[in-house]
């Protein structure tokens, strides 16, 4: 829900459909595509981990995150290796441009006074791009940082604000008395109670003990 209906990176494609219900068509159809993708992903990693079972595909010391990348080098022919790296560059390059659209134009649209109530279309435009270096530049510091295996730093990255996002959401949805000072206070202490949660989690040692389960 979080990621479908509060997301802006997915929010501004359903505001491009052509009226409300292409957009709640494009909506479900993502669910069921996603849900499509992920088990192909899956598959993939299984038959990945059985072929390297029996021919070792990363040396000693090597990140699991290579495996995918070295089979296709090593074990694929030539022409069908060049067009999966490039498919594989290409959903990077389109998810990295929708992310930093989406930044950009929440920065722009989010702060007034950053875009000093600008009406003049050409210097708003002009904002907006330097807004979006701005924030490539951030992701890529971001990018530098060594966060472990790929796959689960994105998805604890991702899921660390979207219980809030989405509680705001529904707050302003369900509750027509909220302001929008009580709602922000709810959602920064929700997101700060996710964060402490998180991090006493990742310093524990869990022992089972015979009638609970101790920290």
């Amino acid at each position: 829900m979080a990621s479908h209906g509060t997301d802006q990176t997915i929010v501004q494609r359903l505001l491009a459909a052509k009226n409300e219900k292409d957009s709640r068509a494009a909506l479900i159809a993502s669910g069921f595509i996603v849900l499509f993708q992920f088990t192909l992903f899956l598959l993939v990693g299984v038959l990945l981990f059985v072929f390297s079972q029996h021919t070792p595909l990363l040396s000693a010391g090597q990140r699991l995150d290579a495996i995918l990348p070295t089979f296709l080098v090593r074990e694929m022919p030539t022409g069908l290796a060049g067009i999966l790296l490039a498919s594989i560059l290409a959903v990077a390059m389109s998810n990295a441009s929708g992310s930093l659209n989406s930044l950009a134009a929440s920065t722009v649209l989010d702060f007034p006074r950053l875009s000093g109530h600008q009406t003049n279309p050409a210097k708003f435009l002009r904002l907006s791009r330097r807004i979006t270096l701005v924030w490539g530049a951030v992701l890529i510091c971001f990018g530098l940082i060594s966060w472990g295996p790929l796959l689960e730093a994105g998805l604890t990255v991702a899921s660390m604000p979207f219980g809030s996002l989405l509680g705001l959401f529904l707050l302003g949805t369900l509750d027509r008395k909220a302001a929008a000072t009580g709602a922000a206070i709810g959602m920064f202490a929700g997101l700060a109670a996710i964060l402490s949660v998180w991090r006493f989690h990742t310093n524990c040692i869990y022992v089972v003990c015979p009638h609970r389960l101790c920290c």
